[in-house]
């Protein structure tokens, strides 16, 4: 009897992949925290998130979820500028 310790469904894959994200995220939020420090990058996110819920109050709908608040938290007003970019042409974070 040959037992398959290799099968895996697309949920496994998926959530390995999210801790793989989840994980470079954070790196790359120690990396910005080193370069920028932290006061510069607490008001930058805070900025953002201001105005993440102006633009939804403008009718620009961006989906909010993990990833989408990750991209405000490490990339701030920039992050935001693609978060918009990618809603409006329909590429990701489209909102409902």
């Amino acid at each position: 009897m040959l037992i398959n310790y290799f099968v895996c469904d697309s949920a496994m894959v998926s959530g390995i992949i999210n801790l793989v994200l989840i994980v470079l995220a954070l790196l790359l939020f120690l990396a910005v925290w080193n370069a920028w420090g932290p006061v510069a990058l607490l008001i930058n996110t805070v900025i953002a998130l201001i105005a993440l819920k102006i633009v939804g109050w403008l009718g620009i709908k961006i989906e909010t979820n993990i990833w989408s608040i990750l991209v405000l938290l490490i990339g701030g007003i920039p992050g935001l500028l693609v978060l918009i970019f990618l809603s409006v042409t329909g590429i990701a974070f489209r909102g409902k």
